[in-house]
């Protein structure tokens, strides 16, 4: 009996402790609202505060929103930017993250249909459900700072981070990851502002990846 107690208190705490790792993620949705923060958690509020750990922005932190494309209104403010998901009926379910890796992508202004028709034709379909813990989304500034404007959101986990990149090198299972999909890279390259995105071959993303971009890490709550 006392060992059965034992396993059950043991399962108890395990039970717990995965609930608390569970809350602290970001569920995506169809709508993506970034706002630059102080670094503060909101008190009540149903947002997330990140920093920025890599990147261009390293150091800075946001405030992070995220729902349904048609539940509710998205915060607002001068400088909130709102993205929605290009193409959502070919992203599939989207997942819970705790690091958003954000390429802020520069698309030639008189390519703009064009390449939200390539992403809804050909890039969701291929990327979008990469791998299990690789996703790659595609998302439109509709309103605010950045907009007008895209991101490619690399939804992550700090696990599947330091998988694909540990220390922040691309891995070999990084590469065997992109290699059916560089297929796209030559015609992604026709959408893009010359120059705004890695074209070395020695990044395994090259193309998808673009030079400005950043790591947001989620801040857990309690922490700061």
């Amino acid at each position: 009996m006392r060992t059965a107690a034992i396993v059950g208190l043991a399962f108890g705490v395990a039970m717990l402790a995965s609930q608390e790792a569970g809350a602290q993620m970001i569920r995506l949705g169809e709508v993506l609202v970034l706002t630059p923060s102080e670094g503060t958690h909101a008190t009540g509020g149903s947002d997330h505060l990140v920093q920025a750990d890599r990147g261009n922005r390293k150091g800075q932190f946001y405030r992070v929103w995220t729902g349904a494309a048609k539940s509710g209104t998205p915060p607002a403010g001068d400088r909130s930017t709102e993205y929605h998901l290009l193409s959502p009926e070919k992203a599939g379910t989207l997942p819970d993250v705790d690091v958003l890796g954000i390429h802020f992508i520069k698309v030639l202004p008189e390519r703009r249909d064009a390449f939200e028709r390539f992403v809804g034709e050909t890039l969701h379909p291929a990327v979008a459900n990469l791998r299990p813990d690789l996703r790659l989304l595609y998302c439109k500034a509709v309103r605010g700072a950045e907009a007008p404007g895209y991101i490619l959101l690399f939804a992550l986990t700090k696990q599947s981070r330091d998988k694909y990149w540990p220390g922040g090198s691309d891995s070999d299972v990084l590469r065997a990851a992109f290699a059916p999909i560089r297929v796209h890279t030559k015609e992604l390259s026709t959408y893009l502002v010359p120059d705004s995105a890695l074209t070395d071959e020695k990044f395994a993303a090259a193309i998808y990846e673009s030079r400005e971009w950043t790591d947001f890490v989620l801040v857990p709550s309690g922490s700061r």
